[in-house]
């Protein structure tokens, strides 16, 4: 189980850097559109949507990426008066009874969400109306993503319980 982990841990540490890329991309096309918005006085009809759609990219692939580091918040009143065995014990059964179950429905609420915008071809209803079909597909990808870490990170968490 512990290679099933370390296989998923490396796709989601590469993932994680390629779509790191994006945010030089995103400053490139502010500084253009600050350059063309202030400089020029024209602004483009699509910079600023064209980084909101680099941005959502990004936060929702950064999901799993996040997992991996440990950065989402935790609330740890109770369990940081628990010995480190019983924290472990506490996290798997939260995460196997919540967590999972919710990732789970979120994936599929993103694959319907998605497949309904691919289904028409959706396209945004803007002055430059780009399709923002391709853009959502990214959602149920990135929960995909977060929901294999979770189950690397239970993985791990259940092999630690041999060493507390």
């Amino acid at each position: 189980m512990l290679k099933l982990s370390e296989i998923l841990d490396k796709i989601i540490i590469k993932q994680g850097q390629l779509i790191s890329y994006l945010i030089p991309i995103l400053v490139i096309i502010t500084g253009f559109e600050v350059f063309a918005r202030y400089v020029l006085s024209s602004p483009t009809v699509w910079g600023l949507e064209f980084t909101t759609f680099l941005f959502g990219i990004h936060f929702v692939m950064g999901f799993s990426y996040t997992e991996y580091f440990g950065g989402h918040v935790n609330v740890d009143i109770v369990s940081s008066r628990m010995s480190p065995k019983a924290q472990a014990i506490l996290w798997i059964a939260a995460t196997v009874l919540f967590t999972l179950p919710v990732t789970a429905l979120l994936i599929y609420g993103a694959i319907v969400y998605g497949y309904e915008s691919v289904s028409i071809w959706e396209r945004n209803s803007t002055a430059w109306t780009p399709y923002i079909w391709p853009v959502k597909l990214f959602i149920p990808a990135g929960f995909i993503l977060l929901f294999m870490q979770l189950l690397s990170n239970v993985i791990k968490k259940i092999n630690s319980l041999k060493t507390l």
